[in-house]
């Protein structure tokens, strides 16, 4: 790892361009310094050194490297200045040895120099400890500018956040869970989240804990249940997520919403509306009932006296009042089978007697017989009592499906598919008809006029399930219901 942080770091420094002007104002000023051992070389030997500031040719060239350890050490380090300064040793000494006619001067100058460098990087390197000394002064200040920020965001946040370690133990909690659990702040240090939960919820807290320490993302928020210091329950929105050091587990970050009053106002909501979808229900049995019993039995009776008085030889009655009333018996006969239709379709008998599969399948005999769509029942499931208000629910939804792929989606085949499976009752109807553009979030399709979609969504709901709609242009239309299963 080493050699390799020594090749990454060599790396960088020769793709600096100062690397560059360093090397070339050395190779420049060992020219000048060496110009009487290259007088025979072409172009070098021909070119004229001069005398700079009064400075004699070879002072000035040990000034030149005096200044260029300084100019390395400065851009590169002191160790890289001091490299640069070894090297300037070794190419002033020979001439002080070899070459000077002074070479008790040129020793001085030479000394002087090494002196002069020597002076420099140290001073660089006192520089560098002071300016660093400073930035990590700055850095601090920053550093705990930030912190006193976000503590104050921490502590005054409208979700409750707190930190727990791997085995539960609170260790820094904000003011929004005193409200949410009743307790201060200091009081929740040190708890261990296990005292706030049931049963059910520590087990969902326990898999989500599993999750994430198996390295798989819990990104989405979900509910958790827990006890309040006086005993109450409170809902919550919770998001959790891991914290590691050094690449090991750590602790847990939460961050919570309470949706108490949310959840218990939902409940409500449901509650009276399956409380008015019941009423709903018995009022269309209500009014099944009576055009079965009165208005049916009032058309039959009418058809019997038609009948009656158009048999009866005694009336003697004329061809053209025979036919008028033969037309009146047809049209009767028609009344009577429609007011039974209609009947039918308000509160059918079947569902009552023989349950929801009976029921599919009586519908979707009808609209074989009425329409000429061939619909397919399919039953992947054991016999089981489904609650009658479940098994009244998916028949609504199934015949609101039906009606909107009579109405609107020109298909000839459709499918209906029940199935249990993981504590779950999935009724899947397919066609394949001309699709349409399904809004995004479903919540809009009371904005996009089709409220039949929308009372199917809402009654998947009220069983506690949910209804997915999938569609495309000339594609079809697939709707989904998933509902739970009690055991």
């Amino acid at each position: 790892m080493r050699v390799l942080f020594l090749a990454a770091k060599l790396k960088s420094i020769v793709l600096n361009p100062h690397f560059w002007i360093i090397l070339a104002l050395l190779i420049v000023t060992s020219v000048s310094h060496f110009h009487e051992l290259l007088q025979n070389v072409p172009v070098i030997g021909s070119i004229s050194i001069t005398f700079l500031f009064g400075l004699e040719r070879h002072t000035m060239d040990r000034l030149i490297y005096t200044l260029l350890v300084a100019y390395c050490g400065w851009v590169f380090g002191v160790r890289a200045g001091a490299v640069v300064l070894v090297a300037s040793i070794m190419l002033m000494v020979p001439r002080v040895v070899l070459i000077s006619s002074n070479p008790g001067g040129a020793l001085f100058e030479t000394v002087v120099a090494i002196s002069i460098g020597v002076l420099l990087l140290t001073l660089i390197r006192a520089s560098r400890r002071i300016i660093k000394k400073d930035w990590e002064l700055l850095q601090m200040a920053n550093l705990s500018a930030s912190e006193e920020k976000y503590r104050e965001l921490f502590q005054n946040a409208s979700d409750a956040i707190w930190i727990h370690n791997l085995d539960g133990k609170m260790t820094v909690a904000n003011k929004a869970c005193e409200k949410m659990t009743g307790y201060n702040v200091d009081e929740l240090a040190d708890r261990n989240v296990t005292e706030f939960l049931s049963e059910d919820a520590l087990a969902l807290a326990r898999d989500v804990k599993s999750r994430l320490l198996k390295g798989e993302p819990v990104d989405e928020r979900y509910e958790q249940r827990i006890f309040r210091r006086d005993g109450t329950e409170a809902i919550m929105e919770l998001a959790t997520s891991l914290i590691t050091h050094d690449g090991q587990p750590a602790a847990f970050h939460n961050i919570a919403r309470d949706v108490t009053n949310e959840r218990k106002m939902r409940d409500s909501m449901r509650f009276y509306l399956q409380k008015v979808l019941v009423a709903q229900e018995e009022e269309r049995k209500r009014i099944a009932r009576d055009l079965h019993d009165d208005t049916g039995q009032s058309l039959l009776l009418l058809t019997h006296r038609l009948d009656a008085i158009a048999a009866d030889p005694k009336n003697k009655l004329s061809k053209p009042v025979q036919e008028k009333l033969s037309e009146l018996h047809s049209l009767a006969v028609e009344s009577l089978d429609s007011l039974r239709r209609y009947a039918q379709e308000l509160r059918p008998a079947i569902l009552d007697d023989m349950g929801l599969i009976a029921s599919l399948e009586w519908i979707a005999d009808n609209l074989i017989a009425e329409n000429g769509i061939d619909v397919n029942v399919q039953v992947d499931m054991r016999e089981r009592d489904l609650p009658h208000e479940a098994q009244l629910t998916l028949f609504r939804i199934a015949q609101e499906a039906l009606v909107n792929i009579k109405r609107h989606a020109q298909a000839s085949e459709v499918v209906i598919r029940l199935e249990a499976a993981a504590g779950k009752l999935t009724m899947v109807i397919t066609d394949n008809g001309k699709g349409f553009k399904v809004p995004m979030p479903l919540s809009q399709l009371g904005s996009t006029e089709k409220l039949g979609l929308l009372g199917m969504q809402e009654r998947a709901q009220l069983l506690g399930g949910s209804l997915n709609i999938q569609s495309e242009l000339g594609k079809g239309t697939a709707i989904i219901v998933e509902v739970p299963l009690e055991e």
